[in-house]
C-alpha cells in the first residue's frame, strides 16, 4: 500500500484549531507519519508560539497538492468546500474533520481524528467520488455543493430563465434558485424543500428559493444535461454564488452555462461509516420525538 503523505489544513478563524493542530503535530511526530502543514496552519502555530520557526521550515508548503497524497480539512463543511477548491484537479482524496456546529460533509469528528488515521494508515477506508458542477459565463467557476442565484436583498422579484439542453424549462419568479450536486442536496437546496439524493447518483436538483407560483417545485434532472441561465429584462438585480463565493451579476442579457465538470472531488470514507449513518446522526433523519428525547 502507498505510504500516506497528510496534508493538513483548516479554518484559521477557529481558536479551537490550535490546540487540535498542536496535539496532532506532536502525536504524528511521535508515530513517525509524513505530513505537511499549510502556510496559513504554520503561521499560525509559529504565531502562538506552538511551534518554533526553525521546526516549522520542516513541514511547512503553500500548496498541499504539491506534496500530499491525503488531505485532512479541520473545521466543517464549509472549510471542506474551500479546501475542494484548492485541489481542484488534483483528485487528491479529502477527510474532513469537524470542529464546527454541524460537520455533514466533514464528518469525522475532531475527537476520533487519531483513530480515523490509524484506520487510513490500515486501508479500512473507501474513496467516495463526488459530482461537480462547471460554471461557464463572467464568474466562471466549480462548485461541489451548489451554484445559487438570488435577489439582493433590498430588491425586488427575480425573474431567472433556465433552459435544459436548449429547450426551456421554466422562469423563475421568486427569491432565487439553486443548481446543486448531490452532494449539496443536504445543504441550502434541502432547506427550500428540495430532495435529499445520495451522494453517487448522477443528476442536478434545481429548487426555486420561496417561488412566486406555489406550483413550482424542485426538478431532478439527469448529469449530462446543461442548464443555460439568464436573467429575465424584468428582473431585479441578483447575485450568483459558487459553494458561498459570492459575486453581483453584471447585466441581464449575459447567459450562464452550468454542467458537469470534467473531474469529481474525491472524499474519505472510512469503515464502517455509511451515509445513511450519517443522515441519522447530523440530520436527525427518519427519527420522531421519542428518538430524539
Amino acid at each position: 500500500m502507498k505510504r500516506l503523505i497528510y496534508g493538513v489544513t483548516g479554518n484559521t478563524a477557529k481558536d479551537e484549531l490550535w490546540p487540535l493542530v498542536q496535539r496532532l503535530k506532536n502525536w504524528m511526530d511521535k508515530k513517525s507519519i509524513d505530513y505537511r502543514l499549510h502556510a496559513s496552519i504554520v503561521d499560525g502555530l509559529v504565531k502562538r508560539s506552538m511551534i518554533t520557526p526553525e521546526n516549522a521550515e520542516n513541514v511547512y508548503v503553500n500548496e498541499l497538492t504539491q506534496t500530499s497524497n491525503v488531505i485532512l480539512s479541520i473545521g466543517g463543511d464549509g472549510t471542506l468546500l474551500h479546501t475542494a477548491f484548492e485541489v481542484g484537479t488534483s483528485g487528491i482524496p479529502i477527510l474532513g474533520v469537524n470542529i464546527g456546529r454541524l460537520g455533514f460533509l466533514a464528518d469525522v469528528e475532531a475527537s476520533k481524528i487519531q483513530n480515523a488515521m490509524r484506520l487510513m494508515e490500515e486501508g479500512r477506508y473507501t474513496i467516495e467520488e463526488r459530482m461537480v458542477l462547471d460554471l461557464s459565463g463572467p464568474h466562471a467557476g466549480l462548485a461541489l455543493n451548489d451554484i445559487v442565484i438570488t435577489r439582493k436583498p433590498a430588491g425586488g422579484l427575480a425573474a431567472i430563465d433556465i433552459q435544459v439542453d436548449n429547450t426551456r424549462l421554466n422562469r423563475y419568479w421568486g427569491d432565487g434558485v439553486i443548481i446543486a450536486t448531490p452532494t449539496g442536496s443536504t445543504a441550502y437546496s434541502l432547506a427550500v424543500g428540495g430532495p435529499i439524493v445520495m451522494p453517487g447518483s448522477n443528476v442536478v436538483i434545481v429548487s426555486p428559493v420561496a417561488p412566486h407560483s406555489l406550483t413550482v417545485r424542485p426538478i431532478v434532472l439527469p448529469a449530462q444535461a446543461v442548464l443555460t441561465i439568464q436573467l429575465a429584462a424584468v428582473s431585479s438585480d441578483c447575485t450568483i454564488a459558487l459553494d458561498g463565493r459570492t459575486h453581483t451579476i453584471a447585466g441581464k442579457k449575459t447567459p450562464y452555462t452550468v454542467r458537469r465538470a470534467s473531474h469529481p472531488i474525491r472524499l474519505i470514507r472510512l469503515e464502517n461509516m455509511h451515509y445513511f449513518s450519517t443522515l441519522r446522526s447530523k440530520l436527525s433523519w427518519g427519527m420522531g420525538p421519542q428518538m430524539l428525547a
